[in-house]
């Protein structure tokens, strides 16, 4: 296959690539926004149906920004990295205020936003304009690292400079929204993070990484710290028909839905033990020790009773969902 890194990618996405996503059928801005933080860090096929609920209870940006913030929650349950939903709601409030609904789509208006940085903001752009922007997501980063060979003997910030030079450099003149969808879906299913499919990919003729065999080498690996430990007693205060529990209003997990914490002096106290939870956190490792214990006499006013119907549906996380529909 001849022609130009950028000419490749365009006539291999035209055949092979994902065309028939369902956000891809709209150049409204707003529509494309919800899309592109929806799929950081998360895979397409798991987005989809998150995708379809946000556009069929928020079809616009102003339903958006005036929804409670339960209600966002509530919908974005499962999907993680919650922060997201937070600046969700947060940015569709000041599209509201600050832009009168309209959705901006000029690269300095959409990185002031929360939760849009350099890479989403391109994204966006030329999803909406098809106008070429440059952009460096995980999947671009991977594919670029690998076909230049970038990244070996710098400094992450060194290495970041030279992937996004390489970016711009690679974005063609037109067809940037092909261009932009071609970069990211070959990453995401050609040039995987484990065993790449480098026989199938377009540019792998001049891919450094490939010619050489190294291709598993890049990106280069981050040194990672240890991933801390934190120890949860929580309680499962129920009756076997409810359970009680609380809206978390600090660090992971803010505004859903869990259990309440056991001082570290009651949570010897007797009750039914139930097994051990470890869910990951992206920073941190959490070891939940879940009690059974009968429903106290007196309720905390913030406290709010859940049937096992109200579990499945409502803003809950992932671990505390599955533990209590295990239990009720």
């Amino acid at each position: 296959m001849g022609g130009s890194f950028a000419e490749r990618l365009i006539s291999w996405q035209k055949e092979y690539g994902r065309n028939n996503l369902p956000w891809q059928q709209s150049h409204d801005p707003y529509v494309r926004w919800l899309a592109e933080i929806m799929l950081q860090q998360t895979q397409v096929k798991t987005v989809i149906p998150y995708f379809h609920r946000f556009m069929e209870c928020f079809p616009t940006v102003r339903d958006l920004a005036e929804a409670p913030e339960e209600e966002v929650m509530k919908l974005w349950a499962g999907l993680g990295y919650y922060s997201r939903a937070r600046n969700l709601h947060k940015c569709a409030k000041e599209v509201q205020q600050r832009f009168g609904g309209s959705f901006p789509i000029e690269l300095s208006d959409l990185e002031s936003l929360p939760g849009i940085g350099t890479s989403t903001a391109a994204a966006i752009r030329s999803a909406v304009t098809d106008e070429p922007c440059a952009i460096l997501d995980g999947n671009v980063k991977r594919v670029l690292a690998r076909h230049g060979m970038i990244g070996k003997g710098l400094k992450p910030s060194e290495a970041e400079k030279r992937l996004w030079a390489d970016a711009r450099a690679k974005t063609p003149q037109g067809e940037g929204r092909t261009y932009a969808q071609a970069v990211m879906d070959l990453g995401a299913t050609v040039c995987t993070r484990t065993k790449p499919l480098c026989s199938l990919c377009p540019v792998n003729q001049d891919c450094k990484a490939f010619l050489a065999d190294c291709q598993l080498e890049y990106p280069v690996k981050k040194v990672r710290a240890p991933v801390p430990e934190e120890i949860l007693n929580l309680a499962v205060y129920t009756d076997g028909k409810e359970v009680y529990l609380l809206r978390k209003s600090e660090r992971y997990w803010k505004g859903l839905w869990t259990l309440p914490q056991l001082q570290a002096e009651d949570a010897g106290k007797s009750g039914e033990l139930l097994p051990l939870v470890e869910h990951r956190l992206t920073h941190l490792l959490l070891k939940i020790y879940p009690v059974r214990l009968p429903v106290p006499a007196e309720i905390p006013a913030e406290w709010k009773a859940f049937t096992k119907g109200q579990i499945e549906t409502e803003a809950l996380p992932t671990p505390i969902r599955k533990l209590l529909l295990e239990v009720l």
